[in-house]
């Protein structure tokens, strides 16, 4: 049957090409003449479909008896990929004037795939033919790989083909990897050479810097500027090399957030120089009014609002029961919240120089402006400029104001500034004051002996604290511990006055009515000077209980400065900032914050309407837009000053300024080329990330010991008593300070006129005590810590590891 129908089929080929048939010469004429365009359409299709169903079998069958024609098919074939090849070619090869950061924002291997797919599909189908049709699995994913592959076959077509290799070259050194280890990926085509990488990188850093100088041609900004102090060790020393401390300065440029055109990007001119009031006198005098300066009794009523706020929210938040009433919480009184937006950060070079003197911080300012092509004529167009730092360099560009007073230059003069101390400084010192306070006698285990007590019952680290201290409380165990303590308060006092012994079952039938009755019985007894008053005139005084509701008081001042930092209401901010410059003015405190508060309010009371708004609009900055996300300016500038310090650790040559001012001003872009290949890879982060351990089980444990000790109850006949020292009302000491002969002296005008009492005999001279504050135990100067600045969860210390691996390995 096989044999009829091929020799029917062999008979038909040579009636084609026989006279009698169709007319063709042979066979060849035949094929070629079904190549020609036209004719009828369902004749056609039935040929198209013909190949569909045996083209496999025919081809199979001329590769077999014409293996040149094999060589044909398979040269096109390469010809094709050759082209597919010059389109990745192209596609991956960027022009001279891409920028690297441009370079590193938009590299997505998300888009980089199927875009390769698109632009080579015989490639792909091949890679994919040929490792077996891989699916997606939780090990490898074989898009990845097969978009690496051909990623790194461009390169080998051109060395300007190399985005996705330079890339990866940043991306490497910036994690660690050595000279030797790039090397070997240089030559697989994975990366760049090192050399090429390294000159990428100071590609990078030029490109910052034209960045911010672009900027501020274009906006108003402000600056914030660190000390930086670095340990320089040698193992053995030798004639000028020895262990010294290398004293530079960091510095970071921020756009002006506009808080009426709700804008971040303030024309120029908006804040003129003249907006600026001149500076006449030695010291910073300026008019001002209680009102100004000294809680106002709106002011008062507000802060009283956000501390019940304070407590309810942290009720709702520990309290089980409470759950049904959480949503009846609306979010905290407002006073004058700043708008969200995302705040950008420009780090400048970093400076070896040392602002720690007049002539030092002149310096520094004129250094910056350099960095930022600004000039006398520029300040002239700009306007002011807001200065932040910490307490120090708020005082030092206070100095050069002073001294350099009758020069009118921007510059030379500062007169472009307008100061502002740091809040993240001024918030530990708050810390600090509470927990010195309210430390109470170390190692007396008397139940409420105070804040010791409570560290130690709960099994924490010792921590050094007390006025008497030899060194300053570190900042992080000393938050943490007022976080524990101010919530088992506030549980052991719902407990109290919801009159009850189990507080979840109250808790649970309570409705919001009752809810907010118990808050304001627990504020108004446990939590406000006016309880403390109460209790002060009771026939026998109950000393723990009197220190308990002070406590109770200075730390919800210190909550809610935390959160309203946090949420962004400077009002808020400010509110607390007024209660704790009188606090702050008790003897042997903190007077020179107490000072820098005044001064800085009573100042700005003085400026026009506009400035104030800008001045006080732009002391937080926001780097995630978030409702939430607000933080201190001089907190972003510890962060710089701490990275700084891991860069300039580095072993070998790398120690060098030089090294550091070039690396400082894209830090942040080799930061999110780690983060943009990792996530890319699918590679979540190998080091330990910040997370902040539930405190819970510490607070409901200090409540249970609250409640069993009594600490939060009268009791007249309380045996602690007897070994508790009563604490002060910072308050009311601090108020005293007013009544003083030197009461804000540096801030008034002299009223003394100068008398010709002609030849006057020697005398003793004024031997009147001096009452005005005492500077002993004196602890403001505090440099926060690596875990202090750990607990910003929004920088990525986890990274940390692979940077110390970057600056130790990097070689130039």
């Amino acid at each position: 049957m096989l044999e009829d129908k091929r020799d029917r089929a062999l008979q038909a080929v040579e009636f084609l090409i026989s006279s009698e048939g169709f007319g063709f010469k042979n066979l060849t004429e035949f094929i070629d003449a079904l190549d020609i365009e036209g004719g009828d359409n369902q004749t056609r299709a039935k040929l198209a479909k013909l190949h569909q169903l045996r083209g496999g079998r025919i081809v199979k069958g001329i590769f077999q008896n014409a293996p040149n024609v094999q060589k044909e098919i398979t040269q096109e074939i390469i010809q094709d990929l050759a082209k597919e090849g010059q389109a990745i070619q192209r596609f991956l090869t960027r022009s001279s004037d891409t920028p690297i950061s441009e370079l590193l924002k938009t590299f997505s291997m998300e888009n980089l795939g199927p875009k390769l797919q698109e632009l080579a599909p015989v490639l792909w189908r091949m890679l994919r033919e040929i490792s077996g049709n891989p699916e997606k699995d939780s090990q490898r994913d074989a898009d990845l790989v097969l978009t690496t592959v051909c990623a790194m076959v461009s390169i080998l077509r051109s060395d300007r083909a190399n985005n996705f290799q330079a890339v990866m070259g940043l991306f490497l050194l910036a994690s660690g990897a050595s000279k030797r280890e790039t090397e070997v990926l240089h030559h697989a085509g994975f990366c760049l050479s090192y050399p090429a990488v390294i000159k990428h990188l100071r590609q990078l850093s030029a490109e910052a810097k034209e960045i911010y100088r672009k900027l501020l041609q274009q906006c108003m900004c402000f600056i914030v500027w660190d000390n930086i102090n670095i340990a320089f060790r040698v193992e053995a020393q030798r004639l000028g090399s020895k262990k010294h401390f290398d004293n530079g300065t960091t510095a970071t440029l921020i756009p002006n957030w506009d808080p009426d055109a709700k804008s971040v990007r303030t024309p120029h001119g908006t804040l003129p120089l003249n907006m600026k009031p001149p500076r006449n006198t030695t010291d910073p005098k300026f008019e001002w009014s209680d009102e100004q300066v000294l809680p106002s009794p709106e002011n008062l009523i507000q802060l009283t609002c956000c501390c019940k706020w304070q407590l309810k929210r942290i009720a709702l938040e520990r309290i089980k029961g409470l759950v049904h009433l959480r949503t009846h919480l609306e979010s905290c009184p407002r006073v004058d919240p700043i708008t969200p937006h995302v705040t950008e950060q420009y780090p400048l070079p970093a400076m070896h120089l040392e602002e720690s003197s007049i002539d030092g911080t002149l310096q520094v300012f004129e250094r910056i402006c350099v960095n930022l092509g600004m000039s006398n004529v520029e300040f002239e167009k700009h306007g002011l400029m807001f200065t932040d730092g910490d307490l120090l360099t708020d005082s030092l560009i206070n100095k050069v104001e002073s001294a350099r007073r009758n020069s009118n230059q921007p510059i030379e003069g500062m007169k472009a500034c307008i100061r502002r101390f740091g809040l993240f400084h001024c918030k530990m010192a708050g810390c600090r004051m509470v927990i010195n306070e309210h430390w109470g006698k170390p190692n007396l285990k008397q139940p409420g002996g105070g804040l010791w007590w409570e560290n130690n019952y709960l099994d924490r680290a010792n921590m050094v604290a007390g006025w008497q201290a030899s060194k300053a409380t570190e900042w992080k165990p000393a938050h943490e511990l007022l976080q524990i303590s101010v919530a088992a308060h506030v549980i052991d006092g719902y407990r109290i006055f919801s009159n009850t012994e189990d507080l979840e079952e109250w808790a649970t039938s309570a409705t919001w009515v009752d809810f907010e009755k118990v808050t304001n019985d627990v504020y108004e007894k446990l939590f406000s000077t006016k309880a403390y008053n109460t209790l002060k005139n009771s026939s026998y005084r109950d000393t723990v209980h009197e220190n308990n509701v002070l406590y109770n008081r200075d730390a919800l001042f210190y909550i809610e400065l935390v959160h309203a930092i946090k949420v962004g209401d400077i009002g808020r901010v400010t509110n607390v900032l007024r209660v704790w410059m009188i606090m702050m003015r008790a003897p042997k405190t903190m007077p020179k914050y107490a000072d820098a508060i005044f001064e800085t309010l009573g100042r700005v009371a003085t400026y026009p309407e506009k400035l104030r708004r800008f001045f006080f609009h732009n002391w937080l900055v926001n780097l995630t837009g978030k409702r939430d996300g607000f933080k201190e300016v001089d907190l972003l500038q510890e962060h710089q000053n701490f990275w700084a310090k891991i860069i300039y650790s580095a072993k070998g040559t790398n120690r060098s300024w030089e090294w550091l001012s070039m690396i400082t001003v894209c830090i942040f872009e080799l930061r999110n080329a780690m983060r943009t290949v990792q996530k890319s890879f699918k590679i979540s982060s190998l080091s330990t990330q910040h997370t902040v351990p539930d405190m819970s089980k510490e607070i409901e444990t200090l409540a249970e010991a609250l409640k069993v000790n009594k600490v939060q109850e009268y009791v007249s006949d309380r045996r602690a008593n007897t070994f508790v020292k009563a604490i002060r009302d910072l308050l009311e000491e601090g108020s005293k300070y007013a009544n003083t002969r030197k009461a804000f002296q540096i801030f008034r005008d002299d009223s003394r006129r100068a008398v010709n009492l002609g030849y006057v005999e020697a005398s003793l001279g004024d031997t009147t005590p001096n009452d005005g504050p005492d500077d002993v135990g004196d602890q403001e100067d505090y440099r926060p810590s690596q875990d202090d600045l750990a607990m910003d969860n929004e920088e990525p210390y986890d990274e940390l590891e692979e940077f110390v691996r970057f600056v130790n390995t990097v070689e130039l």
